[in-house]
């Protein structure tokens, strides 16, 4: 395995905790101000997908 394969799962691994923390955040928030289950579930699944994609384009934008 090279350096910079394991450079790049080491980073991705950082992306999707941070996008899982930012989404269980979120999900907590809608919930605790009243939402239906259905709609604080899809806000932390809109949350997730949203970090998580403008984070791996950054690491791509700085590193590439």
């Amino acid at each position: 395995m090279s350096s910079d394969t394991a450079q790049r799962g080491l980073w991705a691994a950082i992306i999707v905790i941070g996008a899982l923390t930012i989404a269980l955040a979120t999900t907590g928030l809608f919930w605790s101000t009243g939402t239906q289950l259905a709609g604080a579930v899809g806000a932390g699944g809109a949350a997730f997908l949203g970090a998580a994609t403008l984070a791996f384009t950054i690491r791509r934008f700085l590193t590439d």
